[in-house]
């Protein structure tokens, strides 16, 4: 029974009903800003006050953060509560938890029943990956070698070059079949489950109407092109795809295909011919959807597809075994594997169920709509009819890490119909300015429904004002109504997109802070200037954040960074790497080209910035063991330590953390060790020591594996920059919205081997070449409205947002005019590719907002690409001492890389394949023959044994024991603006001269060849004043070419081509 709400509340009829609706389950829309986290916590008092315990609440959030929030938030409430006073004590031990942590605490609570140990600990995804890779290359090698042939015909009728591309699918597979908990049984059911024929049939329906929704499209665009032509050229258009458009079945519109459109009357316009060619391109779109000759082709097309999926299914379930075997060995989970964990806990054991069934009186869920499978699961088997969700689907945004958003949908659904539970609609909302509201619902009511987007935004919610103070307080006479700054962009411009709308947006903002805009700030409920804080700029990708940074501190507007970056390249985590293989290296006393290698590494680094000079005398002289930097090594002890001391010992010696600030952006840097910490302490724990860690680390490096870690750059008082995502939850007065032309980003479509929860594994097949099943036009059709859907949703969340004003910048050439309409089309919204396209798609109901700027006035210029760092740092005395300064402006330019090495763009057969395999062990065994000695008792191989003495044996090595040799010497140098990167063969540097020698296995002709010994000789030829003289060797022709005779040949080649 819901009390009477006396006249003096504070909350709206709907939060009263919220706060105090109980004994069935509830699910409450809150909208943006309509204070869903008060009234949540606001529950939570009234539930203590009725007799309820902190303890009998399980309140779940998505983030530690947000439980901390909320923690706080009850905490202070109960502050003010004398009655509830013994609850304050409790609250620390209160499940106010993530739904992750919630599911390790029962599993560590019952580790016994699960046969595990109570010291389970969750590791980084960066870390597991790398043994997963191990684990399938491992799996791959056993078939390969046991030539399991369903494995080699999959990898015979889909590989070119190598099995990368099977590896990798399988690992995404993985990652998405792992998410279901009863992985082990759909795996071993899914070929019954997936081959059965009325499952195909209903597929094959599916893919119909996918086909016949592409009549829809037509038929929309002849009614659009109805308001352009005369109606005798629209009556011969029906005609003319009449039969096509009646077409029922696959094979009817198979045989309806041959179309001919009429040809237009004379005259006809640009914007009538336009028209006709979209309707083209439907029709193009319908042909190319139907390749099988019939239904037939269909079904057989996806029948021949079972061999290879029984042998991927194979590969997943050894995969998993051996997966989970270390996982278990090491005590150590992801938390997919801890949810699983959970549940299978719960469903096989009724006493524990009915434990945690009676522990909790309520189930509180924050965020509800990004809720996925397995908490959904685990949640319904522990709650009796008690769980209270809070949620918007409309800001559900999180499908790439598994949210489903249908499960808040349907149950939202369920219960307006009072079927399960009860459903309470927060609309009215307390963050915003009306006119802020009302330019949001005008937007979202046109491209937001329950098809597209994922709820009906007219019927159940547009926002409601709420916020009276604006009007009471904060009234101005400012335009609060949102502005669309639209700019005329020339592609032949010097400027891009980026840099014109990053120069629109800092001349807005410095003309707002000048002109004292006026804030209203609701905490003092008084109208002030604008200061740089309250300004944000919101994008849905990082990617031009620095371009912006460079820009603002060009023009002295301080802007802080929020963003997540990654790193594997980055210098400092190399130069790291190298010095922990340097230390080991040093404790082995091992003396070899690895070690002079480390050396120069870490001697040419920011940490020790010695010349190349000196590096060469200590290599020349044989002194690194006992270098300055040896010593300084050694000093930190390895015996009996964790990878983690070791690591730590060394930042703390060599001064890491000051060090960086020499290679710029020291805080990102710092982040970035803080976090190589964190996870050397976590693989301390699973027993990797200081070896097993650099490996890691090598990894990261080459496989490109990303480690993710946060930043914020800048200071208190600056405008923001952050992605749409980031933003979530943070509230802002004025937002400005930038990028919206960037296209989305589709490319999980484009793996020919991938999954769809709805039709499985999806492979090609193979008949006399590679095609396509039905189920990847379906699953692209189906990703894409999700995609759009998801991206509509994206942006609402970025625009409701905004406090009291909203910015769009954009290309005024992006913009396509349309007709009035309540709701767009779904034809249009289906092919949104970008939040340019969504506002596009409205113009017709904007264009009073529109204000076409010249960016040429706002002061862009390419002068802040010269720029040196700034300091914004305010509040410091200022000092009456006169220092004398000699500024220097340093260009900040991006350098580009360049590799000197041969790239193959050649198909990769076996023979090839071999060759190379032979040419690298060639190579090996050449790097540590010593040409002094000629040894060549070690070399087992007869015939290439007999390569190496015709090479040593070589005019060009009579010489040979007065040259200084350097094999395998790699270089980096930068030369107008573009970074070279090289690793030479073989150096002979003599006193009179240098000859380098690079060996080939047999095409010494190769034009690729010439420009790398031309970047060779360019490079040695600019550090020594001795000529440089550089060959290349033929291994299976035994034949030396020298440089002059190379480029001869290469003339020739050029002039006969």
């Amino acid at each position: 029974m819901i009390p009477i709400k006396p006249s003096d509340a504070i909350w709206t009829d709907e939060q009263w009903n919220a706060i105090y609706d109980k004994g069935h389950n509830i699910i409450v829309s809150a909208g943006a800003g309509s204070g869903k986290t008060a009234v949540l916590s606001e529950r939570v008092i009234e539930n203590l006050k009725s007799g309820m315990s902190i303890k009998e609440v399980l309140l779940l959030t998505f983030t530690k953060a947000a439980s901390l929030e909320m923690k706080t938030r009850i905490r202070n409430k109960i502050k003010k509560n004398p009655s509830l006073s013994k609850e304050l004590s409790l609250i620390d031990e209160a499940y106010i938890t993530t739904f992750d942590s919630f599911a390790l605490s029962i599993v560590k609570k019952y580790h016994y029943i699960l046969n595990i140990s109570p010291n389970v600990s969750i590791i980084d995804g960066s870390l597991i990956r790398i043994k997963k890779k191990e684990i399938l290359t491992n799996i791959f090698d056993k078939y390969y070698e046991n030539r399991n042939e369903k494995f080699l015909k999959l990898i015979s009728d889909f590989c070119i070059k190598d099995d990368k591309e099977i590896f990798d699918s399988i690992l995404s597979i993985y990652s998405k079949i792992d998410l279901k908990y009863n992985k082990n049984e759909y795996l071993d059911n899914y070929i019954n489950e997936y081959f059965n024929i009325d499952r195909i049939n209903n597929d094959i329906k599916d893919y119909e109407k996918l086909l016949m929704s592409k009549f829809e499209e037509l038929d929309y665009l002849i009614e659009d092109m109805s308001y352009y032509i005369d109606s005798d050229y629209i009556t011969n258009l029906r005609l003319s795809i009449s039969n096509l458009m009646h077409s029922k079945t696959y094979d009817e519109i198979v045989s309806n295909l041959s179309v001919e459109i009429p040809r237009l009357p004379k005259g006809s316009t640009d914007e009538v011919k336009e028209k006709k060619e979209l309707i083209n391109d439907v029709i193009k779109n319908i042909k190319s959807l139907c390749t099988y000759k019939n239904r037939e082709e269909i079904m057989s097309s996806i029948l021949s597809t079972k061999e290879y999926k029984e042998v991927i299914i194979d590969i997943l379930k050894d995969f998993d075994k051996y997966v989970m075997a270390y996982k278990y060995e090491n005590d150590i989970y992801e938390f997919t594997d801890i949810a699983n964990l959970a549940i299978k806990l719960v469903k096989e054991n009724i006493s524990v169920k009915e434990e945690l069934k009676s522990s909790f009186k309520e189930i509180m869920i924050d965020e509800y709509q990004d809720t996925n499978d397995l908490q959904e699961i685990l949640i319904n088997m522990i709650s009796d009819n008690n769980v209270y969700m809070v949620g918007d689907i409309k800001q559900s945004i999180y499908r790439f890490r598994n949210a489903n958003p249908d499960i808040f949908k349907e149950k939202y659904n369920k219960y307006s119909n009072h079927i399960g539970g009860e459903k309470i609609d927060l609309n009215k909302n307390f963050r915003s300015r009306e006119e802020v509201l009302n330019n949001i619902n005008l937007l979202f009511n046109k491209v937001m429904d329950e098809s597209i987007g994922g709820a009906d935004y007219i019927k159940s919610h547009q926002m409601i004002f709420g916020n009276k103070s604006y009007i009471k307080k904060g009234k101005t006479l400012q335009n609060y109504d949102f502005e669309l700054y639209s700019y005329m962009y020339d592609k032949k411009s010097e400027y891009s997109k980026e840099e014109i709308e990053a120069f629109i947006i800092a001349k807005d903002i410095l003309s707002k802070v000048k002109g004292n805009y006026q804030i209203f700030d609701k905490d003092t409920s008084v109208l002030r200037n604008a200061e740089y804080s309250d300004f944000v700029i919101l994008m849905d990708r990082t990617t031009n954040f620095d371009l912006y940074k460079k820009i603002f501190l060009y023009l002295g507007i301080p802007l802080e960074l929020y963003k997540d970056e990654t790193m594997n390249e980055d210098t400092d985590i190399i130069v790291l790497n190298n010095l922990i293989k340097f230390t080991i290296k040093l404790d082995t006393g091992i003396y070899d080209k690895e070690l002079e290698y480390l050396f120069t590494s870490v001697m040419r680094s920011f940490l020790c910035e010695s010349t190349d000079e000196k590096i060469f005398d200590t290599i020349k002289n044989k002194t690194i063991l006992t270098s300055p930097l040896a010593n300084k090594v050694r000093k930190i002890k390895l015996n009996n330590k964790s990878s983690y001391e070791i690591i730590n010992d060394l930042i703390n010696e060599f001064d890491f953390y000051n060090k960086l600030i020499t290679i710029g952006n020291e805080s990102a840097s710092s982040v970035k060790l803080n976090s190589i910490l964190s996870n050397a302490k976590t693989t301390s724990s699973i027993g990797y020591d200081i070896n097993s860690f650099s490996e890691y680390l090598d990894n990261v490096i080459k496989e490109k594996i990303d480690i993710k870690y946060t930043i914020h750059s800048g200071v208190s008082n600056s405008v923001k920059i952050m992605t749409i995502h980031k933003s979530k939850g943070l509230e802002f007065p004025i937002c400005y919205f930038s990028g919206l032309y960037k296209p989305f980003n589709i490319s999980d479509i484009k793996e020919k081997f991938t999954y769809s929860n709805k039709y499985g594994i999806i492979t090609p097949y193979f008949d006399e070449g590679v095609g396509e099943t039905i189920y990847k036009h379906l699953l692209k059709n189906d990703y894409l409205k999700e995609e759009i859907s998801e991206k509509i949703r994206l942006f609402y969340v970025a625009l409701t947002r905004a406090k009291e004003k909203m910015i769009l910048v954009m290309p005024y050439e992006e913009i396509v005019n349309g007709k009035e309409s309540d709701l767009v089309s779904n034809v249009v919204r289906s092919k949104y590719k970008s939040l340019l396209d969504i506002v596009s798609s409205t113009l017709v109901s904007l264009t009073k907002y529109v204000t076409v700027i010249d960016y040429n006035k706002s002061g862009i210029t390419k002068d802040y690409s010269l720029l040196i760092k700034k300091d914004f740092k305010s509040g410091i005395e200022k000092s009456t001492e006169v220092l004398n300064v000699n500024e220097l402006l340093v260009e900040n330019e991006t350098l580009i890389d360049k590799h000197y090495s041969k790239e193959n763009n050649k198909l990769i057969t076996s023979d090839v394949k071999k060759n190379m395999k032979f040419g690298k062990y060639v190579h090996e065994v050449l790097e540590y023959f010593d040409l002094k000695k000629k040894d060549y008792s070690y070399i087992k191989d007869e015939f290439i044994k007999n390569k190496i003495i015709s090479f040593s044996n070589l005019p060009i090595f009579d010489n040979v024991n007065e040259a200084n040799i350097f094999h395998e010497y790699e270089f980096i140098y930068t030369l107008n603006n573009t970074k070279y990167h090289g690793v030479i063969d073989l150096m002979l540097e003599y006193p009179s001269h240098i000859d380098i020698i690079d060996y080939k296995l047999s095409d010494v002709t190769d034009i690729n060849y010439i420009s790398q010994l031309n970047g060779y000789k360019e490079y040695i030829s600019s550090i020594t004043k001795k000529p440089v003289n550089v060959y290349l060797y033929s291994i299976i022709n035994e034949k030396i070419s020298s440089f002059d005779i190379c480029q001869h040949i290469l003339t020739i080649f050029i002039k006969k081509n």
